[in-house]
C-alpha cells in the first residue's frame, strides 16, 4: 500500500534565515501529489458509477452549465482559482450532458477558494457505508443570497451523489470566518465550535486537497508550528509566495485546554452507542491531554514526512497514524488491558463488523494489511485470529466486552475530570458541558434495582439465538430471582450453567432480553418456575407488547440538550397479573361487575403490578408491586412525575383468562379520572376522587402539588372523611359504586365554592338533612319525630347568622334544596326559599366564649337570660339546660336548637382564622345539641 520512492529533506528557516521560493513551491507539489495518491485510493475503491463524481466535483463548481447535477442559475457563484478540467473530467461531464463545452472563464474572480474532502474517506478505514465530508470554501464578503443558492447548489449535488450510492455532506466554509472561531462546521464527528482546533487537526491529518488554493498551513515547516501566524504574515509580507495563492485555516499557536475536554466528552457521548468506533478517538484524547500545553499534534507526523522526503515511503494513513500514537501511549504505560482493547478497535475500523459492507477483494487486501500491522507491532499470535471471529459474537462475549468498555469509559471520564480541573477554568459553557455528559453517562451507566442495562455491543451481536431459557433461581441472599439462560435450561439442571444475565424479577428479564437485540418472531423460550404459571402464548404475548412498546417510545440516543432539563417520566407500561392465569377466585359470576371490587364479597381482581417506566434521559426501569395499592402507587408515581401528565402516556397488559378486558377497562377508567381531575393544579381548589377497592374505599387528593391516596375500610370512615374540614375547596368525584342509592352524588354535583347548600329529604319516618360547606364538607343529620318546617327553620337561622357576623374571609352566600326521589330510586332536586326569622315566642339559644389563661369561659343566653361560667363553672350547659325546660308545655320532649354560636378558634381546634369553615361550627352545634336532647 506504499509506493518505495524518498526525496530530499527540505528545511525552510526561520524569519530572518534563508527561505527557498523554490522549496516553497515544491513543498507545494508534494503535499498536492500525496493528496493525489489518496483521491487515487478512494477512485480505486468507490465503483465505476461513483467514479465520475470525484471526476466532475471540481467542475461543478467551477462553471454553470444547465444540464450538469446542481445548476441552480448561471449567476451561482462559481469558480475555482488554479483549476482547468482533464480530458477526463470533461468527457464524464459529456456523458452528462453532450452538448458540455468548457471554456475558461473571462473573469478573474473566483468566489470558490477551494475543494477538500475530509475524514475517514482518505484512510484505510474508508467502506462503503461511510459519508463523504466536503469542505466547500468560499470567498469571505459573498452576499447571503449568493451563498444561499451556494448552498442549494451543494444540496443538489448530494442528492445526485445520494442516486450513485454515495452520502455525501458539504460544509460551506469560510476560512477567515473559520480562523476567527466562527462558523465551524458542525458534524456526526464533533461539536463544532467547542471543538474548533481539534476539527482543524482532523482537517490537516485526513483532508484530500481536489482543487484551489494551497493550504497556508502546508508552508510552515514543523519547527515553526508554534509561530504560525507571524511565519505566515513573514512569507507574504516578504513576497516569498502571493497571498491570492493561499486559503489560511489557522494553526496550532494557542490552542485552550478547553478543547480536550469538549471533545473527550464528546467521543464519551457517542462512545455509548458506538464504542469501537469512538474508543481509539478518546484514548488519541487521552494522549493529547497528557502531552499539554507542548500537544504533538498527528497532523505534523504528515508535515514532517513530507519536509523531510519520505512521503511516499512512510505509511501515513490518518486512522493508523492515531493507532500507532495510542499503541506507543498505552506500551509506555504499561496498559496491557487498554492496549489490547485500542488494538481491537483498530482491527474493526480497518476491517468492519461483518461481511456485508466489503468485497472480498477488499478483505483479502485488509486482512493482508492487518497482518503487516500485527507483526510491525508485535501483537500476540492470536489477537487477529480471535478477532477475525468477532463477527460471530454472541450475546455472552457482546456482555463481556460490554463490561470491558464500560470500565474504559470510566477511566476516560476520570482521567478527563481531573484535566479540566488542572487547566481548565471554569467558565460557564464548560462546566455546563462537563455537567450534561457527567448526566448522560450517569444515566447510561449507573446500576440500580430495577433499572435495565443497555449493553454498548449490542449490535456487535451478529449471532443470534434460536432457543433461550428463562429461568426462576434463588439470588444469593435467598429471596427468588430471575436467569436467563443460552439453549435450553431448566430449574433442576440449572446450577450446571452459567446464566448469561440475572435479575431480581422476571420483568426485567423480558425487558432486557428485548432491548439488548435478543428478541425475534423465531425465538423459541423455555420458562421454568415454581411461583408462576404462563403459557408460552401469554409468554411470547407479553414479549410481543413489551417490544411494542419499546419500539413505539423508547429513545436509545436522546440529544446531549435532552440533559439540559431535569429527568423526566415518559411513558409506562403496566403488565397486570403476569403469571397468574388459573386462579380459581376469579372466575366467579356476579352482576357487580367492577374489577376493583367485585360481587357481593367485593373481591379486587388486582393481584400483581409489573412496570415499565421510561425517562427523559434514556433510562428503561422496572418495578413490582402486589394488589390494588401497588396499582395506585403505580397511577400516582405516574401523575406526580410526568408533568403534564396523560391518558397516552400509560398502557395496560393483562392476559387473565376471562377477566383481562374488563380489568384492564377498569383500570383505564381510574387512570382516565385521575388525569382528568388532576393532571392540572388548581387554584385555590383541592378536589378528591372516591372509588371502592376490595371492601375499602380509597381517596384520591393532591396534598403540596402531589397526588395521594388513603384507604378508608367502611363507610363510616368515608362518611367522616367527607365531613372532614378542608384547607380549600375540595369538590369530590366519585365512582359510580360509591355510596350509591344516596342523594350524595346528587349533592356534590352542584357544589361550589364560597356556597354553603342545605338540602332536606323526607321520608315517612324522618327528615334528613344535608349540609355542604364553602370548602366542600359535607354534613349529616336525621331528625325523627320533628316538624320539618320548624327543623328547616331552625337551620336557616342558625346559618344565617353565621353568615351575619362576616365570621369567614370571604363572602358566603346560602342556597336551599329539597330533594325528591321517584318510584325508580332517583334522586332529584328543586331550589327552595327559606326566610330565617324567629317569632318572640321562639327560643333563642345562643353559645359564646372568650378565650383565658385558663381555658374557655363560656356564656350562655337563653333569650336574654345570661348563663356563664364564671357562676356556674363546669356546669353552665346544664344550669341553661334547666333553664330551657321551664319553657315547655307539660312533659312535652322536643329537640332544642342552637340558634348562634360565637366562640374562639381554639373552641374549634384551630389556630388560623383562615382555616375557619362552616363545618366546624355544624358540628360544635351537633355536639352541644345531642347533650342538651338526651
Amino acid at each position: 500500500m506504499t509506493r518505495p520512492h524518498h526525496e530530499p529533506a527540505i528545511h525552510l528557516g526561520s524569519p530572518g534565515e534563508e527561505i527557498s521560493i523554490q522549496d516553497l513551491q515544491t513543498i507545494k507539489h508534494r503535499f498536492k501529489r500525496l493528496n493525489r495518491l489518496r483521491e487515487q485510493r478512494v477512485q480505486e475503491f468507490l465503483q465505476p458509477r461513483q467514479q465520475a463524481f470525484l471526476d466532475l466535483l471540481p467542475l461543478l463548481f467551477h462553471c454553470n452549465f444547465p444540464m450538469l447535477p446542481g445548476f441552480i442559475s448561471s449567476t451561482t457563484p462559481a469558480g475555482i482559482p488554479e483549476y482547468n478540467p482533464g480530458i477526463q473530467t470533461i468527457n464524464a461531464a459529456r456523458q452528462l450532458a453532450k452538448n458540455f463545452n468548457y471554456t475558461r472563464p473571462a473573469s478573474h474572480i473566483y468566489p470558490i477558494e477551494g475543494l477538500f474532502l475530509m475524514g475517514s474517506v482518505g484512510s484505510i478505514a474508508f467502506s462503503k457505508t461511510s459519508d463523504m465530508d466536503i469542505w466547500l470554501c468560499h470567498q469571505s464578503g459573498l452576499l447571503p443570497g449568493a451563498i444561499d443558492e451556494l448552498q442549494k447548489k451543494a444540496t443538489a449535488i448530494e442528492i445526485w451523489a445520494a442516486s450513485l450510492g454515495l452520502e455525501v455532506h458539504f460544509f460551506l466554509m469560510d476560512s477567515k470566518q473559520f480562523v476567527l472561531g466562527q462558523n465551524t462546521p458542525i458534524s456526526t464527528e464533533s461539536s463544532g465550535q467547542t471543538q474548533h482546533y481539534l476539527l482543524l487537526e482532523e482537517f490537516y491529518r485526513t483532508a484530500i486537497y481536489i482543487a484551489g488554493k494551497s493550504p497556508a498551513w502546508w508552508l510552515v515547516p514543523p519547527h515553526e508550528e508554534g509561530n504560525y501566524t507571524a511565519y505566515i504574515k513573514h512569507l507574504i509580507a516578504n513576497l516569498f509566495i502571493p497571498e491570492h495563492e493561499l486559503i489560511d485555516f489557522g494553526g496550532f499557536d494557542a490552542v485552550p485546554a478547553e478543547e480536550f475536554t469538549s471533545a473527550t466528552l464528546w467521543h464519551l457521548y457517542k462512545a455509548l452507542h458506538s464504542p469501537h468506533k469512538s474508543l481509539l478517538k478518546l484514548m488519541l484524547m487521552e494522549c493529547y491531554a497528557s502531552e499539554y500545553p507542548k500537544t504533538e499534534w498527528l497532523c505534523q507526523d504528515i508535515k514532517k514526512a513530507v519536509y523531510q522526503g519520505d512521503y511516499m515511503t512512510a505509511d501515513l494513513d490518518p486512522y493508523l497514524l492515531i493507532y500507532q500514537k495510542v499503541e506507543k501511549y498505552l506500551q509506555k504505560a504499561h496498559s496491557h488491558g487498554r492496549l489490547a482493547l485500542a488494538r481491537q478497535c483498530f482491527y474493526l475500523k480497518v476491517m468492519g463488523s461483518s461481511d456485508n459492507t466489503m468485497d472480498s477483494q477488499t478483505r483479502a487486501v485488509r486482512e493482508k494489511y492487518m497482518l503487516s500491522i500485527a507483526k510491525n507491532w508485535n501483537w500476540p499470535t492470536s489477537t487477529i485470529d480471535n478477532l477475525k471471529y468477532q463477527r460471530l459474537w454472541n450475546i455472552k462475549k457482546a456482555t463481556s466486552e460490554h463490561a470491558v468498555i464500560v470500565q474504559q469509559l470510566t477511566h476516560c471520564y476520570r482521567m478527563i475530570m481531573g484535566f479540566a480541573r488542572s487547566y481548565v477554568a471554569q467558565n460557564q459553557e464548560n462546566s455546563n458541558d462537563l455537567k450534561l455528559i457527567g448526566r448522560k453517562l450517569h444515566a447510561f451507566l449507573e446500576k440500580r434495582p430495577g433499572k435495565i442495562e443497555i449493553i454498548t455491543t449490542r449490535s456487535e451481536v451478529h449471532s443470534k439465538e434460536n432457543i433461550l431459557s428463562i429461568v426462576e433461581d434463588r439470588l444469593p441472599g435467598g429471596d427468588n430471582g430471575w436467569a436467563l439462560y443460552l439453549k435450553n435450561i431448566q430449574m433442576t439442571n440449572a446450577a450446571d450453567f452459567d446464566p448469561i444475565q440475572k435479575c431480581r424479577s422476571l420483568i426485567e428479564i423480558l425487558c432486557w432480553l428485548i432491548i439488548n437485540g435478543l428478541y425475534h418472531k423465531q425465538l423459541k423460550l423455555q420458562f421454568s418456575s415454581h411461583s408462576l404459571k404462563m403459557p408460552n402464548e401469554e409468554l411470547h404475548s407479553t414479549l410481543t407488547q413489551i417490544n411494542l412498546f419499546l419500539t413505539r417510545n423508547f429513545n436509545y440516543d436522546p440529544s446531549l440538550e435532552t440533559y439540559q432539563t431535569l429527568k423526566a417520566q415518559l411513558n409506562s407500561l403496566i403488565i397486570i397479573n403476569m403469571g397468574i392465569s388459573d386462579d380459581d377466585d376469579l372466575c366467579v359470576m356476579s352482576e357487580r361487575s367492577d374489577a376493583l371490587s367485585y360481587g357481593m364479597s367485593r373481591q379486587c381482581f388486582i393481584q400483581t403490578i409489573n412496570r415499565i417506566s421510561l425517562s427523559s434521559w434514556g433510562e428503561i426501569t422496572t418495578s413490582q408491586d402486589e394488589g390494588i395499592e401497588g396499582l395506585f402507587n403505580c397511577l400516582t408515581d405516574i401523575i406526580n412525575n410526568k408533568k403534564p401528565p396523560s391518558v397516552s402516556d400509560l398502557k395496560f397488559i393483562c392476559h387473565t383468562p376471562a377477566r383481562a378486558k374488563g380489568i384492564i377497562l377498569r383500570v383505564e377508567a381510574v387512570f382516565n379520572n385521575l388525569v382528568r381531575i388532576f393532571a392540572k393544579q388548581h387554584h385555590n381548589r383541592s378536589p378528591r376522587y372516591i372509588l371502592p377497592g376490595g371492601t375499602s374505599f380509597y381517596v384520591f387528593q393532591s396534598t403540596n402539588k402531589a397526588l395521594s391516596y388513603k384507604e378508608l375500610a367502611t363507610k363510616k370512615l368515608l362518611l367522616n372523611e367527607l365531613a372532614s374540614p378542608q384547607e380549600q375547596f375540595s369538590t369530590i368525584h366519585f365512582d359510580q359504586t360509591v355510596l350509591e342509592n344516596t342523594p350524595i352524588h346528587l349533592i356534590y354535583s352542584l357544589n361550589r365554592p364560597q356556597v354553603i347548600q342545605l338540602f332536606y329529604y323526607e321520608s315517612k319516618a324522618d327528615t334528613s338533612v344535608y349540609i355542604v360547606d364553602e370548602k366542600g364538607a359535607l354534613y349529616m343529620q336525621q331528625h325523627s319525630k320533628t316538624n320539618p318546617n320548624h327543623l328547616l327553620k331552625q337551620y336557616s337561622i342558625f346559618l344565617e347568622s353565621l353568615l351575619n357576623r362576616n365570621l369567614f374571609e370571604t363572602l358566603l352566600t346560602i342556597e336551599y334544596y329539597e330533594i325528591k326521589k321517584n318510584p325508580t330510586g332517583v334522586f332529584s332536586y328543586n331550589p327552595v326559599q327559606l326566610k330565617a326569622i324567629s317569632s318572640n315566642q321562639e327560643l333563642s339559644l345562643r353559645i359564646t366564649g372568650e378565650d383565658t389563661h385558663k381555658g374557655i369561659i363560656y356564656s350562655i343566653y337563653c333569650n336574654e337570660k345570661e348563663f356563664s361560667s364564671l357562676d356556674h363553672g363546669n356546669q353552665v350547659f346544664f344550669a341553661a339546660y334547666q333553664h330551657i325546660l321551664q319553657f315547655r308545655n307539660g312533659k312535652i320532649n322536643y329537640p332544642i336548637h342552637i340558634t348562634d354560636i360565637d366562640l374562639p378558634l381554639s373552641a374549634f381546634r384551630i389556630d388560623n382564622p383562615g382555616k375557619l369553615q362552616t363545618i366546624h361550627y355544624l358540628n360544635y352545634k351537633q355536639k352541644i345539641e345531642d347533650k342538651f336532647n338526651i
